[in-house]
C-alpha cells in the first residue's frame, strides 16, 4: 500500500479542481492524504470508504469533504462513479473566507457534519437546490483554474470557494434543525471552532478556551478531539500555522513582523516552530511559493 497526496505534490498549495471518472483515478490499494481542505461532489454512482479506520459510504448527490491531514482508504466504489473534485489549500481556504463570520463557519465544519443519521464528519447529502448551486460553481472554478498557475487565478475563484463552503453549511444546518438538538458535547466544540478565530492570537492556551466553556482543561481537550478528531492545542497551532503561510504567501511582510503579529515571543521561537509544522524555513516558503506562482 501506498500514499497518494491530493492533489498531487506538483499542485500543492494552490486551488485546483477537476471531473473524474473514478475507474481511472482510484486505487484500492493506496491510501489518500488531502493536503488541504477536499470536496468531493458525487455525481453518479456509489463509493465505500473509510477515514481514520471509520468505515463510509458515499452515493450520488453526496458531498465529501475532507480536512487538511485526514487519511482516506478507498474500498470499493461502482464503476460508473464520477466526481467533481476541488482541492484548496489551508491557508487559501483560510482567505478566501473573508469575513470572520465565514472563518467561523468554516472550522465548525468538523463539528456540524457528526450531528446527524444523514450528515457525519465526512459526507452530506445536499438538496435539489443546494446540489444545483454548487454544480453550477464547480463548474464555473474548474473552468478558471485548471489548476491555477498564478496568483491573479487564485483571487478570481476566491468568492467562488468561499460560496461553495457557506452554500454546505447553510443547506447541512437546515438539515440538522430537523434532526434533533445539539448536544452539550457539540455545544462545547462548536463554541470553541467559533471563539477561535477571533481569539487565537491574544489566547493561545487551551485554559482561556476551557474557562469559556466553564469545564476543565482535561475535559475540554477530551470533548475537542472526540469531537474534531484534533485537541485545542492541535487547532492553535493550525489557526497560527495557516495565518503564517498566508502571510508569507499574499503579502509582503517580513518573518519578524509575521512573527509579531503572530505573538511569538522572538523571530527565532517562529522560525523553529514554522520549520517544525512546515518542513522548511518561513524565508524558504515565501521564495517557494514567488517562484511557484511567478510572483
Amino acid at each position: 500500500m501506498t500514499t497518494q497526496y491530493i492533489p498531487h505534490a506538483k499542485y500543492a498549495d494552490t486551488i485546483c479542481a477537476f471531473r473524474v471518472e473514478c475507474s481511472k483515478y482510484l486505487n484500492t490499494e493506496d491510501v489518500y492524504v488531502s493536503t488541504g481542505w477536499t470536496l468531493w461532489q458525487i455525481s453518479n454512482g456509489e463509493i465505500e470508504y473509510s477515514v481514520d479506520d471509520s468505515l463510509r459510504h458515499g452515493y450520488a448527490h453526496h458531498v465529501l469533504l475532507f480536512a487538511p491531514q485526514d487519511h482516506v482508504r478507498i474500498h470499493s466504489f461502482s464503476e460508473d462513479l464520477n466526481v467533481s473534485v476541488l482541492c484548496v489549500e489551508e491557508s487559501l481556504m483560510n482567505s478566501a473566507m473573508r469575513t470572520e463570520t465565514s472563518k467561523q463557519k468554516l472550522l465548525t465544519l468538523p463539528v456540524l457534519m457528526k450531528q446527524g443519521e444523514k450528515v457525519d464528519m465526512h459526507h452530506a447529502e445536499l438538496n435539489e437546490k443546494a446540489l444545483m448551486e454548487l454544480h453550477n460553481i464547480f463548474s464555473m472554478i474548474i473552468e478558471r483554474v485548471p489548476p491555477a498557475a498564478s496568483l491573479d487565478a487564485i483571487e478570481l475563484v476566491m468568492p467562488l470557494v468561499e460560496a461553495m463552503v457557506l452554500i454546505i453549511i447553510e443547506s447541512i444546518g437546515v438539515s440538522l434543525n430537523s434532526i434533533r438538538p445539539e448536544s452539550r458535547m457539540e455545544k462545547i466544540a462548536t463554541d470553541f471552532m467559533e471563539s477561535l478565530p477571533l481569539n487565537y492570537l491574544e489566547h493561545q492556551d487551551v485554559e482561556f478556551y476551557a474557562d469559556q466553556a466553564c469545564v476543565s482543561v482535561k475535559y475540554f481537550t477530551a470533548v475537542v478531539k472526540k469531537m474534531t478528531s484534533a485537541t485545542p492545542v492541535e487547532w492553535i497551532n493550525r489557526m497560527l500555522t495557516t495565518k503564517a503561510r498566508e502571510l508569507l504567501w499574499l503579502t509582503d511582510m517580513s518573518v519578524n513582523h509575521i512573527s509579531d503579529v503572530l505573538k511569538f515571543s522572538s523571530p527565532s521561537v517562529f522560525i523553529r516552530f514554522f520549520r517544525r509544522r512546515v518542513g522548511c524555513t518561513p524565508e524558504r516558503y515565501k521564495s517557494q511559493q514567488k517562484q511557484k506562482h511567478g510572483m
